[in-house]
């Protein structure tokens, strides 16, 4: 196992943040996501089963080839905690397998919210700080940047498939989801932190501090108590600007419409 992975440990020089890189790979991944979401926006319940059963198995597969790798090749037969497979990043994939054997249709709908507000967000925000994917070894860089493409795919799928987000019902029931995440991955932070070595961070919520920016400075001078409650509450505003968005969606493409129209018009009458 160890001799195949060393085959493919091809080392490079990170990319950097903003580079060609990055921003090839961004907007070529986000067109392609954009545009497989909408041929298929319209799948039926069984067909939209299939979909994310697949993205989830196809996670599955990816994730453990990055564990394997990181095990063999990075730590030299030792477990690194601090890529244990469940940050906010990696909930999608466990969801995935899990909601097309969901029977219960609001469970369905909470997980569906849940990963178009909180996992899209996460998604963007990390490539928009991009440091955590540009790695020293080309297929970890790689695979964090297909694995994050992969969730920009799932919500932006899920949004205009129109099955979520259709209330700020919907939107509170994907807060307590993230809630309840959060709850589980603090429980394992402290649970597992002596095992750890302090390493394990789910969710960067503690008591470890944050490798965040901004919120670093935060866990350090106040301590990772508050640092936690700001984090929440500043995922959750985001959460809801994602949850505005596609809400209103409908309306603000009949508004560009109207604006392109109205352009189109003074072109013609001046």
């Amino acid at each position: 196992m160890k001799e195949l992975l060393e085959l493919m440990a091809w080392k490079m020089i990170p990319p950097k943040p903003y580079g060609l890189f990055h921003l090839t790979f961004f907007m070529v991944g986000i067109f392609m996501c954009i545009y497989f979401a909408n041929k298929l926006k319209n799948a039926n319940d069984k067909k939209n089963n299939k979909i994310l059963f697949l993205m989830g198995l196809f996670l599955l597969i990816i994730e453990i080839y990055k564990e394997l790798f990181y095990y063999f090749v990075v730590n030299d037969g030792k477990y690194d905690f601090s890529i244990f497979p469940f940050q906010l990043c990696d909930v999608p994939m466990y969801i995935c397998l899990i909601v097309p054997l969901v029977k219960n249709k609001k469970v369905k709908q909470a997980a569906y919210n849940f990963m178009v507000s909180y996992n899209l967000l996460g998604a963007f925000i990390t490539f928009f700080e991009p440091s955590s994917l540009c790695r020293e070894y080309f297929m970890m860089t790689l695979h964090g940047f297909i694995w994050h493409l992969a969730l920009v795919f799932i919500g932006i799928y899920l949004a205009l498939s129109n099955r979520c987000l259709k209330s700020i019902k919907d939107f509170k029931t994907s807060f307590s989801v993230y809630l309840v995440l959060c709850f589980i991955a603090l429980t394992l932070n402290i649970s597992l932190k002596g095992i750890s070595n302090g390493n394990l961070n789910l969710f960067y919520l503690g008591p470890s501090i944050s490798p965040i920016i901004v919120f670093k400075d935060i866990s350090i001078k106040f301590g990772w108590g508050i640092n936690m409650v700001v984090f929440i509450t500043v995922m959750t505003l985001g959460a809801y600007f994602v949850y505005l968005f596609f809400y209103n969606l409908e309306s603000i493409k009949l508004l560009i419409k109207e604006k392109i129209k109205g352009g189109l018009k003074d072109e013609l009458q001046g």
